[in-house]
């Protein structure tokens, strides 16, 4: 193991256990450490369950960085994906295998103990309730979840609590870290057409996306907005059916996948009704961009580290109500910056982990 930290004998192969690589704000929190962490002490390959737009993303960031293609966890596949994750892990010389699958980490680590990995990461980026989508395939993975690990990290400290129960504790909290610089009020907006609100996310239950335009259907009763709903999904089509029953489609617009930056500089407010949630991403990019966010009460009150956000419960005169207040934009770099939510500070915090835990791995054999 000691030869693993050792900066000359150049970097740490790290294998990052992705999955479903359209899941935006996992993906979005991996490429993020991965801009700003030290390539020169860490390598980090991808695993994923097939070719995405994800790809591109990690060639622009590292060209000699590899992407390798499993089968999906699921109950058709399962056993074909430990072994193939087993095959490419057994093959790469990895020091580190960061599984960020949540409860389907109960398949992935095992696969990475078999193929010998020192340092195998379970990270809980979520939580999950009743209410969840799989609720009952997730209840019953928990408690293996992070039986192979060597070491517990989660998103924030509900999410640790939800994954690990008595374990969570044990967990090192890594906050979904965002390039404040990128999302500063200051730079380009997009075009707007008087007060907007704006969701950015995937179109899937999850986001309650439904309720979402009900709600909006009543606000502009009150005052006349524009809804953009910035994404795609499985829900997509649904969702324009949903919009044109309810008579909403001069007030809403589609916005492809891209940049939400200019986005969130345009809006006057940002909305999530989710029904679970960890710590969303979006929340804090929005935040960053000095908006007011509206939050349903199943979101982790870790996400609110600005000024002005509402914890809301889901019902659709309420959300009504507070889509149709003024806001004000708000200053909340520095409010980010003190809760560990700038990436350019923890990078540097995961390549600490990551040596520490070598350490660790490493110790008893030193004796």
């Amino acid at each position: 193991m000691g030869r693993f930290l050792l900066p000359e004998n150049g970097p740490v192969n790290v294998a990052q256990i992705v999955g479903n690589a359209k899941l935006g704000g996992v993906v979005s929190c991996i490429l993020n450490y991965y801009r700003h962490i030290d390539r020169e002490k860490f390598r980090f390959d991808f695993i994923t369950y097939g070719p995405s737009d994800f790809d591109e993303d990690v060639c622009r960031i590292d060209g000699n960085a590899r992407i390798h293609y499993i089968a999906p966890f699921d109950g058709a596949t399962f056993l074909k994906a430990a072994s193939q994750l087993k095959g490419i892990l057994s093959r790469g010389n990895y020091a580190i295998a960061h599984s960020h699958l949540t409860t389907l980490s109960a398949f992935a680590l095992p696969a990475a103990k078999r193929a010998g990995v020192p340092v195998r990461i379970c990270h809980a980026h979520s939580t999950f309730d009743r209410q969840s989508d799989r609720y009952l395939a997730k209840a019953i993975l928990r408690p293996f979840a992070a039986r192979c690990a060597t070491h517990l990290m989660a998103c924030g400290k509900l999410a640790a609590e939800n994954l690990y129960r008595e374990r969570a504790k044990q967990a090192t909290i890594l906050p979904n870290a965002i390039d404040l610089k990128r999302f500063s009020p200051e730079g380009f907006a997009a075009p707007k057409t008087g007060y907007t609100v704006l969701f950015a996310g995937r179109f899937a239950p999850q986001k309650n996306l439904f309720f979402l335009l009900e709600a909006f259907a009543k606000a502009i009763r009150i005052r006349p907005m524009t809804l953009v709903m910035l994404g795609d999904g499985a829900e997509h089509a649904a969702l324009k059916e949903k919009m044109q029953a309810l008579g909403i489609s001069g007030s809403v617009r589609w916005v492809p996948p891209c940049d939400p930056a200019p986005w969130y500089r345009a809006a006057d407010v940002f909305a999530l009704p989710s029904l679970y949630e960890g710590l969303p991403m979006v929340g804090l990019e929005a935040q960053a961009a000095g908006l007011c966010c509206l939050f349903s009460d199943k979101v982790s009150r870790e996400a609110d580290v600005g000024s002005g956000n509402e914890f809301l419960p889901l019902d659709l005169s309420v959300w009504a109500e507070a889509l149709a207040k003024p806001r004000t934009r708000q200053n909340n770099t520095q409010s980010l910056r003190d809760a560990h939510f700038d990436i350019e500070l923890e990078a540097h915090r995961l390549s600490d982990f990551y040596t520490a835990a070598l350490c660790d791995v490493a110790a008893p054999r030193a004796k």
